[in-house]
């Protein structure tokens, strides 16, 4: 009968070393994806092109930064450059023409050119 205890408290100890684990396992995930996400660009030189267009382009420079980098998404996901122009219109809520300067600038200071781009 001994050991028939003692094999169930080891079940159980083995249940909470996986639960505690499973916790933590979706969280670390979730951090490896946001990390390999966009290579981080050249935020400062960015921000200052936007700022020359319109200050209020960057009035919250976070959410600007956050909206160059899903412009490099949308591009990495194959929306086209019309598609990534009305989304630079929604995110930074401006005109086409301001739209089409945000992107090429989110483009050459935040985005990382595909290998298959220069072919």
């Amino acid at each position: 009968m001994t050991g028939t205890v003692l094999v169930a408290l080891a079940g159980l100890g083995s249940l909470s070393a996986c639960t505690g684990s499973d916790d933590d396992a979706p969280k670390a995930t979730a951090v490896d994806d946001t990390g390999k996400g966009v290579p981080k660009g050249d935020e400062a030189t960015y921000l200052k092109a936007l700022r020359a267009i319109d200050p209020a382009l960057v009035a919250d420079e976070k959410t600007a930064i956050d909206n160059g980098y899903n412009l490099c998404l949308d591009a990495r996901n194959g929306m086209t450059t019309g598609e990534q122009v009305n989304d630079a219109i929604s995110l930074f809520e401006t005109d086409v023409k301001k739209a089409q300067r945000v992107l090429s600038i989110a483009t050459a200071n935040l985005c990382e050119t595909p290998p298959s781009a220069g072919s």
